[in-house]
């Protein structure tokens, strides 16, 4: 029972193609779920993952007013009223858009589980970081002044064997001089 005959094997139920009628129309409904959240005004899950969507929505209204600053920089030439219109009008656009970029349900659940793990992670303390901070720097500076030493020693024992000739007339190292 179970074993097919002349050792042929079993046939399968055939995979939907990825690019036919239910991948397109999957890409459809979210795209059509992005564009009804895009004019919407409701609010997602508001206070949950506020710290990830307020900073994300920072850094994202950051870059946007840099590139409308640029963007008034090349429109110096115009009147006033161009020069101050189109920026305005494209950051409300752009404001809103991030607004709602930061409303968008599959974003708003990946800044929660993002928030959420940040709460998981174990900072060290403040005492810990001053501590670890001084160890480096002070292990950084030894090592300068160490090698330093070995550097100036090398250099003027080789310099009194002959084997470094330097006569301080160009750049150090230079051979010219």
């Amino acid at each position: 029972m179970g074993k097919v005959k002349d050792g042929a094997p079993a046939s399968k139920a055939p995979k939907p193609s990825k690019g036919g009628a239910t991948g397109g129309s999957k890409r459809r409904k979210d795209f059509a779920l992005f564009l009804a959240n895009l004019f919407s005004v409701s609010l997602y899950k508001p206070m949950q993952g506020r710290h990830a969507r307020i900073y994300s929505a920072a850094g994202l209204g950051l870059i946007v007013v840099l590139g409308l600053w640029r963007f008034y920089d090349v429109l110096l030439v115009y009147s006033p009223a161009t020069r101050f219109g189109i920026p305005t009008a494209i950051g409300l656009v752009l404001g809103w858009f991030i607004f709602r970029i930061m409303q968008y349900p599959p974003f708003v659940e990946f800044l929660i589980a993002t928030e959420a793990e940040m709460n998981k992670v174990s900072w060290t303390s403040r005492d810990d970081l001053y501590r670890a901070t001084t160890v480096v720097l002070t292990t950084v500076v030894l090592m300068s002044v160490f090698l330093f030493g070995v550097d100036w020693l090398w250099s003027n024992l080789l310099q009194l064997l002959g084997v470094l000739k330097f006569g301080g007339g160009g750049a150090f190292g230079s051979s010219a001089g």
